[in-house]
């Protein structure tokens, strides 16, 4: 195996390398599956044969960039990896064509192909990042959550930065400003997620917002009918002091006192004695 050949692998590798470089830094939410998409894939494709093409380029034309002997090789390899971008999404002229500039040279079909590949892979993870947001953030409240969610998030982290600390920050402000008032607390909720998915990621949110609800969430108010149940059944062994029949029941004073009323008007309940010698028993 000649080195050319070996150069132009590394080359082209090196051309990977970018692509998924590049991936990683615009899909931080999961760069991981971004990167291992389908479009993902054409777009590491695209930007491996551009290194590889500007390998041949470099050595068809005998550039050096200034270095002899065994550097030359290695510089060649190293431009054509790192560089090729710069090649062939330069413009050799520019025309103007009405109010607009159009580039002649490599860039108008590299730029189109690259964009559009990049374009799917955005499109891609729109569509799971929708999908795992609503559903991380259903019934989770904006206005009761939101502050309690970033710093929970947040807390989660190890590295994240005051940038993206403040840009959370930023993006409540703007949820909580008054043109945005007509937005239902949902909407803002979803939002609000997307923006903490693309720094923690899917998962993190996904844990953080069901601790958050599980703490914010109002309780459900009380079944009095299963109240009732209770306080009967609790009566069907015989009569029981009022007070521990409230314990039995496991019911609060307050709505004990309310739905004893109630059993006695009913004629279900029947109350005799007074003070701690009360006793409640079931109407036969």
């Amino acid at each position: 195996m000649s080195d050319t050949f070996t150069a132009a692998v590394v080359a082209l590798l090196l051309g990977v390398l970018v692509a998924a470089a590049e991936l990683v830094s615009r899909y931080r939410d999961d760069p991981a599956r971004a990167v291992m998409s389908l479009p993902a894939a054409a777009y590491v494709t695209v930007n491996a044969a551009a290194s590889a093409a500007a390998f041949g380029l470099i050595r068809a034309f005998e550039w050096d960039f200034g270095a002899s002997g065994t550097q030359k090789l290695v510089t060649q390899v190293l431009v054509a990896g790192f560089g090729s971008a710069a090649l062939f999404r330069s413009s050799l002229f520019n025309i103007t064509a009405g109010d607009q500039v159009v580039g002649v040279g490599p860039s108008a079909v590299l730029n189109v192909i690259l964009s559009a590949a990049d374009r799917a892979v955005d499109r891609q993870r729109a569509s799971f990042r929708a999908q795992n947001t609503t559903a991380a953030m259903k019934d989770v409240s904006f206005e009761r959550s939101a502050d309690s969610l970033a710093v929970f998030c947040f807390g989660a982290m190890q590295n994240a930065s005051n940038e993206e600390v403040k840009a959370i920050d930023d993006r409540i402000s703007i949820l909580r400003d008054s043109k945005n008032s007509h937005l239902p607390d949902q909407v803002k909720s979803y939002v609000l997620g997307l923006a903490l998915a693309t720094v923690v990621g899917d998962k993190v949110l996904a844990e953080a917002a069901a601790h958050i609800k599980a703490v914010t969430q109002p309780l459900p108010p009380p079944d009095p009918d299963a109240a009732e149940t209770r306080i009967i059944e609790a009566l069907m062994g015989g009569p029981v002091p009022t007070m521990e029949l409230q314990v039995r029941a496991g019911v609060d004073i307050a709505s004990f006192g309310t739905l004893m009323r109630d059993l006695v008007t009913s004629r279900v309940v029947a109350i005799s004695g007074s003070g701690d010698t009360e006793l409640a028993e079931l109407v036969t």
